[in-house]
C-alpha cells in the first residue's frame, strides 16, 4: 500500500475461508478500515493412504509439476510429507499459477521456473505452451472445482497430463448461520470475494436478502474476472482489480474509499 492510502471509517466483509482470512484482516485494518470475517466455504483433503504409490508413480514419471492454487499447494506438500515423498521431486520442473502460490512453494523449498504474467489459469497454460516440450508429462495438483484449462491446453498437443484432486471445497455451515446473524447487526461498505465457490455460497445462503443488497449502497469487489463472472449470475456487478491478488483487492478499495468521500 501506498503513503496516503486508507479504509477509514469503511466496513469490509471478507467471504474468505478462516484459515486463509487472517492476512485480508490484518491489511484491511492497517489500512484503518474494520473487517468482519466469515468463513463460507472451508476445504478437506480427498487422498487415501492407499493412492500413496499410484501418487509417487505419477510424481516420477513426470516432468513438469504445476499448481492452480495456494491450497492446492499445501494439500500437496502435507501429502508428500505425510507419505515421506520429498525424493521424488528433485528432477521436477515447477509452475505455479500466481505470486502467492510461487511464494508459498519457495518458502517450502520448491523452486517455481513458470509464473504467468496475469495470474489465471489461462494464462498459465499459455506460458507451460512455451516451455514444455512433446514427450514430457505434467502432473498438476488441484482441487475439485479447479478448471481443468491445462489439460485442454496441453493435451492435444500430444502431452500426457495427470490430474490430480488433492482436495474438496464444502459449505462451512457455522460461519453461513454467523453470516446471517452478521447481516441483521450492520451494514456494509464492501463485501468482497476471492473465489467463484464463496460468492455461489453467499448468494444461496443470503437468498431473498441478497437483492435488497444490491440494490443498497454496498460496493462488491470480487479478485478477477472468473469470481466477477459468478456474481454476475446473480445480476449483481462488482469492481475487480488490474491485478488479481488481495493487494490489488485493497488498493482498489482504497481508491473508491476516496472517491466516495469526495464526493
Amino acid at each position: 500500500m501506498t503513503i496516503g492510502q486508507s479504509l477509514h471509517g469503511q466496513t469490509v466483509l471478507v467471504t474468505r475461508n478462516e484459515r486463509q482470512a487472517g492476512v485480508f484482516q490484518q491489511k484491511i485494518e492497517e489500512l484503518n478500515g474494520h473487517a468482519i470475517l466469515t468463513s463460507l466455504i472451508r476445504f478437506e483433503p480427498t487422498l487415501t493412504n492407499e493412492k500413496a504409490q499410484a501418487f509417487l508413480k505419477d510424481l516420477e514419471n513426470s516432468q513438469w509439476l504445476v499448481f492452480t492454487s495456494v491450497n492446492g499447494a499445501s494439500f500437496f506438500l502435507s501429502y508428500i510429507e505425510d507419505h515421506h515423498l520429498h525424493k521424488s521431486l528433485s528432477h521436477l520442473k515447477v509452475a505455479a499459477v500466481g505470486e502467492k502460490t510461487s511464494a508459498y512453494l519457495e518458502q517450502h523449498g520448491l523452486k517455481v521456473d513458470v509464473v504467468p504474467g496475469r495470474f489465471i489459469a489461462e494464462e498459465l497454460a499459455d506460458a507451460l505452451l512455451d516451455h514444455v516440450q512433446l514427450g514430457e508429462r505434467v502432473f498438476v495438483a488441484k482441487g475439485h472445482l479447479s478448471r481443468d484449462v491445462v489439460k485442454k491446453t496441453l493435451v492435444p498437443l500430444g502431452i500426457e497430463v495427470k490430474e490430480w484432486i488433492l482436495y474438496e471445497t464444502v459449505k462451512d455451515e457455522e460461519g453461513i448461520a454467523a453470516l446471517k446473524t452478521e447481516m441483521t447487526k450492520q451494514s456494509f461498505d464492501f463485501i468482497t470475494f476471492t473465489s467463484s465457490s464463496t460468492v455461489h455460497s453467499f448468494m444461496h445462503a443470503m437468498e431473498a436478502d441478497a437483492a435488497n443488497l444490491a440494490a443498497s449502497d454496498t460496493c462488491f469487489v470480487t479478485i478477477g474476472p472468473l469470481t466477477k463472472e459468478a456474481l454476475l449470475q446473480y445480476g449483481i456487478s462488482s469492481e475487480t482489480p488490474d491485478t488479481y491478488t488481495i493487494d490489488g483487492m485493497l488498493e482498489l478499495m482504497c481508491r473508491l474509499s476516496e472517491r466516495k468521500l469526495n464526493k
